[in-house]
């Protein structure tokens, strides 16, 4: 069994009705946590995916944190405010903040020249997932600063730095990472750590309930090497609990390298392989002829 060292952490996790955020959630529960989970589905069958609220609340009790769950559209700046004023009136403070709320498209495009991508994908993913972050982290700090301790965490992923997918999605990833850069500028001197995390191939809810929605090579490729959400979580329960999380603001982290430094496992007792940091695209995205 995981000991319970976040027993009085009180942290909120951006869009956790599924995927990675659902699997954070966990994570955080299982080292004992009060998670506040934010999503816009309520109960299961609320969305044509699978996943809600109810349902991520339900295994942060069964994992051993105490799960709160708040309906938020996170495009919505004042649903968003509300969230955190619940918060200082609930608990009086914010621990962690985990940004990973992401609006993407039913169908991502896949090696669409940019020129042929409809222009609401780019408001779309940057208004909740770039945007959204900047905001829940204004909210944020100052339920963090008189403690002088503090962490943010922006889930990316290797599309930061590489193309993934197309333009506004890699663009996306990039402006999370930079932001947690930036952010971590800022926030040093008040003790509090800002960074991005890095998950690997992850085995999601949507990727089970629609396996075409990637590129077969890239499925290929998940099937083999890929990990839960959880082992995500895990990741920032591992760095929430360290003393000197500050020494490792700014940076990008990845899991599997956080994993074998703090030494846990994903839910099979495997460290997954980490992902590339190299900015080469893999060779599932290819250019398509220009039409």
């Amino acid at each position: 069994m995981i000991e319970q060292r976040l027993k009085d952490c009180i942290a909120l996790v951006t869009g956790g009705s599924r995927g990675v955020g659902k699997g954070v959630a966990i994570g955080l529960a299982e080292a004992g946590a009060t998670v506040i989970v934010t999503a816009r589905t309520r109960s299961s069958g609320g969305s044509e995916w699978p996943g809600s609220l109810d349902e991520t609340i339900a295994a942060i009790d069964a994992a051993g944190g105490k799960g709160v769950g708040l309906l938020c559209d996170h495009a919505d700046d004042a649903s968003v405010q509300e969230v955190f004023d619940r918060i200082r009136r609930d608990h009086g403070r914010l621990d962690v903040l985990v940004n990973n709320v992401f609006a993407a498209p039913n169908v991502m495009p896949v090696n669409v020249p940019f020129w042929q991508v409809p222009t609401s994908l780019w408001d779309t993913m940057h208004r909740v997932g770039l945007r959204s972050h900047f905001v829940a982290g204004q909210f944020a700090v100052p339920l963090m600063l008189p403690q002088k301790r503090g962490l943010i965490v922006n889930t990316s992923s290797g599309g930061g730095v590489r193309y993934t997918f197309n333009v506004p999605f890699g663009v996306q990833k990039s402006g999370v990472d930079r932001m947690a850069r930036d952010m971590a500028h800022e926030l040093k001197p008040f003790g509090i750590a800002a960074v991005s995390i890095w998950p690997g191939y992850i085995k999601s809810e949507k990727l089970a309930a629609q396996p075409g929605r990637v590129p077969p090579a890239l499925a290929k490729l998940i099937a083999e090497r890929g990990e839960t959400p959880v082992f995500a979580g895990r990741a920032v329960a591992a760095l929430a609990q360290d003393p000197n999380m500050l020494a490792k603001t700014g940076q990008i982290l990845l899991a599997s390298e956080l994993a074998t430094e703090y030494g846990f496992t994903d839910i099979d007792g495997r460290v997954p392989p980490p992902p590339s940091r190299d900015p080469a695209p893999l060779s599932v995205f290819t250019p398509s002829a220009a039409t």
